[in-house]
């Protein structure tokens, strides 16, 4: 649901630039260049047959899906209140994702508990903060640990029903009724 483009298990990369679609190419086999000659850093990132046909049998639904999506986050913009998204210059949003931020952790769980007593189930996609991790070491980045356990991605993909986000967006509200708006990031 949270993918533009599947291809069941994995994705799709697109590429404009000829250097750059080298780059990508030599990466999703093993770094390898040819049989025999080693270009870099790579993966196994191939996909069987069957993955190609699925991901073949979406691409013409793209302008549908991205439409769909952007009808959604627009009722979000709308109704929640809050900021839009700060897109880059230059940059198209995708519309893959709508994070939001609450006033704390508190409030965010009890979006998440009103939300899934009505069968919603939104993500923490970027909690805990990497830095949490066990196994990365480094530098403590206080405002990312602080702001990763408040912000909360809403429902977003090509099936949800209009109805649902409204009611998305009426949940969301009465948890945050009196208090601050915060944008979304």
């Amino acid at each position: 649901a949270t993918k533009l483009f599947h291809t069941a298990e994995g994705g799709g990369m697109f590429c404009q630039n000829e250097e750059i679609y080298k780059q990508m190419y030599f990466r999703h086999n093993f770094g390898h260049k040819g049989p025999e000659e080693y270009h870099g850093i790579g993966i196994n990132a191939k996909i069987s047959e069957l993955q190609a046909a699925m991901g073949l049998s979406v691409l013409p639904y793209m302008n549908d899906i991205l439409e769909a999506r952007k009808i959604i986050c627009n009722i979000y913009d709308t109704q929640l209140n809050l900021k839009k998204l700060k897109i880059r210059p230059n940059t198209e949003w995708n519309y893959s994702y709508y994070p939001i931020i609450f006033s704390s952790e508190e409030k965010l769980l009890e979006a998440i508990s009103s939300l899934n007593n009505n069968n919603i189930f939104p993500r923490r996609y970027f909690y805990p903060s990497l830095t949490q991790l066990p196994y990365v070491k480094g530098k403590i980045l206080k405002n990312a640990d602080e702001i990763s356990r408040r912000v909360l991605c809403l429902p977003l993909y090509y099936e949800l029903k209009l109805e649902d986000v409204h009611l998305i967006c009426k949940l969301i509200m009465s948890v945050n009724a009196g208090q601050q708006n915060y944008p979304v990031i």
